[in-house]
């Protein structure tokens, strides 16, 4: 008996619509308010003071314009790569991102006192995004292309600095370690999910 595909077959013509929301946002904080607006960015002490949208609003806005650009064309890229997989499964995988690159720059780098850009939490995508066209369509550039981003955070962690663009503010290659982190997280309990179905939520 045929059966209609679901929004995770390779044939879905689902759009990655909170993708692009969160990369239109990010576009128009950069437009409307410039880099590194002040009341938006990653800020250690106002956060301690109780500004905690600062944690969310820390990773949409970015210091400079390469910055930006840079951040919101991976975006759109990750994006298009998990249409499919469900808006819920973007939501989750995004926030669990946002939830391990803030907890890296608190715990991990108590120093730091001032963070900006998308950059920690496009590991988080991009790695569910690998491990998802893997178990969809088994062609090893998936995995070639996910030790090339094991093989780009090493290099960062021992230069200290990003390697692709030297943006206004020093690069912070341990929030990239923690974005992938909490991607291989997420991953985790995915997997998790799949194999003990009645404890399954939805993911669209």
């Amino acid at each position: 008996m045929n059966r209609k595909p679901s929004p995770e077959c390779h044939g879905s013509a689902a759009l990655p619509w909170l993708t692009g929301l969160v990369a239109v946002i990010a576009a128009g904080l950069w437009l409307l308010l410039g880099p590194a607006p002040e009341a938006l960015v990653f800020d250690r002490s106002a956060i301690a003071d109780g500004e905690l949208w600062r944690l969310v609003t820390g990773h949409l806005v970015h210091s400079d314009g390469t910055h930006a650009l840079w951040d919101i064309g991976a975006l759109a890229l990750i994006g298009y790569l998990m249409a499919g997989q469900g808006w819920r499964r973007e939501a989750i995988a995004f926030g669990v991102g946002v939830l391990a690159v803030n907890l890296g720059l608190w715990w991990g780098l108590p120093g730091l006192e001032r963070y900006c850009g998308l950059s920690g939490v496009l590991n988080t995508l991009m790695v569910v995004a690998l491990a998802d066209l893997w178990r969809r369509f088994r062609q090893p550039v998936f995995p070639a292309v996910g030790l090339l981003l094991t093989l780009k955070l090493g290099v960062e962690m021992a230069m200290g600095q990003s390697v692709l663009i030297e943006p206004d503010w020093p690069g912070v290659p341990l929030a990239h370690v923690a974005g992938c982190l909490g991607g291989l997280a997420f991953l985790m309990v995915d997997r998790a999910r799949r194999a003990h179905p009645a404890l399954a939520v939805s993911s669209r």
